[in-house]
């Protein structure tokens, strides 16, 4: 197959917006697509190889994979190597436990299965998985396994008949994936290959269709090397994370890349920058570098409190690209020398390694992370959240009805709690102290739903559940006191994490009902917030319900995990004081405009505030751990001994 400069060019073109996307720099939250530049790259350049060899009848599967195992294993093994030696120093057991899951699950090409089932591609809990780009391989690997099979089965059927039967497999994948964008089923979307093949399959299809060069003319060849290019660097610098991906909105990037790979050539202006030597060589590094970009700055993370600084950030760059040419000049480019190390010597020893990597895996996987290579700071049994949380707490279009909702213990359930995700411990520790009286809890929490009783946040179900809510609570005569909580200043200024110790100042997303408009106008964003959770309290109030309401709770800088855990094996000490977490004026200043808020409402006599800053902290900071018990799970939600000790030192009960 003739060498292309100008895909190696292309190539630079994906993998540079994913390194600048990953590292948080400003004009590149689109970069994600650069992906999706590889999936098309690859499903063309595999398809074009495969052509090229069945015509001329000499096609090979044993020969295909020992290609792909050259191209793939030996930098994907180092990686993996170092990697694990990093996190063996500097992870905590819970992490080093998760890691070691996703490293058997690498060598296995199910990592794209893995992260699915784990936290959101775009959550602040994936920049800290150094595996977490993995899953592109998977799915690639997955095309693999497949294509070819398929390809030379199907070969009899003739290539117009072929081409034919892919389009219309790139057809109803692609339908999938804007099904599933339209549900809200974004993780099962964005990780696997169901939804992902389409684009694979486009690439494969320009292979299929591809004319001779002399049919397409100068002219047009600008045009659409131009178009390409151009639709590439739109999705790059207008999408973000809230773009609906993959969906249509993924033709915007795909097709671009189809336009380039079609027109560009030695000779067209598109095909000549593509080809200058700086981009090309690049491209040759593109694979190590997107191998080495994700556990270099997730690292990096791991071990800051709040977003690394820009100068940090640059560095990890530079450190991604020194990895890298490493990685090419003595993994990567030998290994592909068949006279010095033959295709036995590339099975042989890619079967080692993933053994040895499995063999790891299970190590860190079964021991619970290795738990004796640090002091125990904090129980790691008290990190817990609540068991029922996969059951109770509900989200999406299919979301629980209210009245078919978790109701905890009692028979008497007198008691209601109603929020986001704050609420789910709440919930649990309410019921546990609650149920040798015989009274119960009903559960109703939807994850990341504000009080969107006036506005939609684009939540898929959020609003409608809310409503749906309120009235089930408002109309119930059993239930006589009701909790009510939500994450407020999140919503209404982004989480802390990122910024930390500076205070997030991002404008809250929302669309708005009829309800919120005055005069046709709608008020300020955060005001339509406020209004709407306050008609919430007062359309309970009315309702004659006690209502307790939940003031914020105190947020970490980071994860308890990370706080907790030294800086590596050779340090004892945790990243920060654990008794001295989060200051009083960061907590204030944090949540300014909510208590102004709440602290504003009506007295009333079924109005009782709940207020953890004055039940959890001192008065000068809020601890993370009282006598070694984790009060948190996470960042921000109370474990279920924190959300008890909550409850206790509120005197909720007595109330």
């Amino acid at each position: 197959m003739r060498y292309r400069k100008e895909i190696d060019g292309l190539r630079t073109i994906a993998v540079l917006p994913v390194i600048l996307f990953h590292a948080g720099i400003l004009g590149f939250g689109g970069g994600y697509v650069g992906v999706d530049i590889f999936f098309v790259i690859s499903g063309h350049l595999i398809t074009s190889i495969i052509l090229e060899e069945q015509n001329q009848g000499r096609f090979s599967i044993i020969n295909f994979y020992e290609r792909r195992a050259r191209r793939i294993l030996p930098a994907l093994i180092w990686v993996l190597m170092l990697t694990s030696i990093a996190s063996f120093a500097l992870m905590s057991p819970g992490e080093l436990e998760d890691y070691s899951n996703s490293l058997i699950s690498v060598v296995t090409f199910s990592s794209n299965i893995f992260f699915y089932l784990q936290s959101g591609y775009f959550s602040m809990a994936s920049d800290e998985k150094p595996l977490l780009h993995t899953w592109s391989l998977a799915v690639e690997e997955q095309y693999y396994i497949v294509f070819p099979v398929l390809i030379s089965s199907l070969w009899f059927m003739g290539k117009k008949k072929l081409t034919i039967l892919i389009a219309a497999a790139a057809l109803i994948s692609l339908s999938f994936a804007q099904y599933l964008a339209d549900t809200g089923r974004a993780n099962f979307n964005f990780y696997l290959i169901f939804s992902r093949g389409w684009e694979l399959l486009f690439g494969s299809l320009i292979a299929l269709l591809s004319l001779p060069e002399k049919d397409i003319k100068n002219r047009w060849r600008e045009i659409l090397g131009f178009t390409g290019l151009a639709l590439i660097v739109y999705a790059i610098v207008f999408f973000d994370q809230s773009t609906p991906f993959p969906s249509v909105y993924g033709l915007i990037p795909v097709l671009g890349t189809c336009l380039v790979i079609i027109a560009a050539n030695a000779t067209s202006l598109v095909g000549r920058f593509l080809s200058h030597k700086f981009l090309v060589y690049i491209g040759l590094l593109s694979y190590s570098l997107y191998l080495w970009h994700q556990p270099i700055l997730a690292f990096i993370r791991l071990k800051t409190i709040g977003e690394p600084s820009t100068l940090v950030l640059f560095a990890a760059i530079l450190a991604t690209f020194i990895a890298a040419y490493i990685s090419y000049i003595f993994i990567e480019k030998p290994l592909k020398n068949k006279q010095r190390f033959p295709r036995r010597f590339i099975f042989q020893s890619s079967l080692i390694a993933i053994i040895a990597a499995t063999s790891v895996g299970f190590a860190g996987s079964l021991s619970g992370g290795f738990p004796s290579r640090f002091d125990q700071h904090i129980n790691l049994e008290s990190i817990q959240s609540s068991q029922l949380r996969e059951k109770c707490h509900t989200k999406g279009l299919d979301y629980l009805k209210p009245e078919k909702a978790c109701r905890y213990f009692g028979h008497d359930v007198e008691w209601a709690t109603f929020g986001d995700s704050h609420m789910v411990e709440t919930t649990l520790a309410l019921a546990n102290i609650l149920e040798p009286s015989g009274q119960g809890v009903l559960h109703l929490s939807f994850s990341g739903c504000p009080p969107a009783l006036y506005f939609d946040t684009g939540k898929l179900g959020c609003s409608d559940w809310i409503n749906e809510s309120l009235e089930y609570l408002k109309n119930e005569q059993s239930i006589k006191k009701v909790l009510v909580g939500f994450r407020y200043s999140s919503f209404l200024f982004g989480g802390q994490t990122n910024d930390y110790p500076n205070l997030p100042n991002e404008t809250p997303t929302m669309e708005y009902t009829e309800l919120a408009k005055k005069d046709g106008k709608v008020a300020n964003p955060r005001e339509v917030y406020w209004d709407s959770l306050s008609a919430i309290i007062e359309q309970l109030l009315s309702a004659g319900k006690q209502v307790y309401l939940l003031y914020p709770i105190p947020e970490l800088p980071a994860h308890i995990n990370k706080l907790a855990t030294p800086f590596s094996i050779f340090n004892k000490e945790p990243l920060v004081n654990l008794q001295e977490t989060t200051s009083h004026n960061y907590y204030s200043e944090r949540n300014a405009y909510i208590l102004e808020k709440l602290d504003s409402l009506p007295q009333h006599a079924n109005l009782i505030a709940i207020k953890p800053f004055d039940a959890l902290c001192s008065s000068n900071h809020c601890p993370a751990a009282i006598d070694g018990q984790a009060l948190y799970f996470d960042d921000n939600h109370l474990s279920l001994i924190g959300a008890k000790r909550l409850l206790e030192m509120s005197s909720i009960i007595r109330q």
